[in-house]
């Protein structure tokens, strides 16, 4: 059975701020290219689910753009 608790790629690194708000940066920034098609090597959150949902939208447009990820 799968863990219920969404997992953050080993790529990033995520806190919770002292207000409750989960940030999430990436250890290396993304490319130029996958930056002008608009990843982010910082998002934010409401929970860990909507964090790993966000990181994951940031790894797929650096994907569209041919830059790979390590994860």
């Amino acid at each position: 059975m799968p863990s219920p608790t969404p997992q953050v790629p080993d790529t990033w690194r995520y806190l919770t701020s002292d207000i409750g708000r989960l940030w999430a940066w990436r250890w290396e920034d993304f490319g130029t290219a996958a930056r002008e098609a608009g990843a982010s090597p910082a998002v934010d959150a409401d929970d860990l689910a909507a964090l790993a949902r966000e990181i994951n939208r940031q790894e797929r447009i650096a994907e569209q753009v041919g830059e790979e990820h390590a994860s």
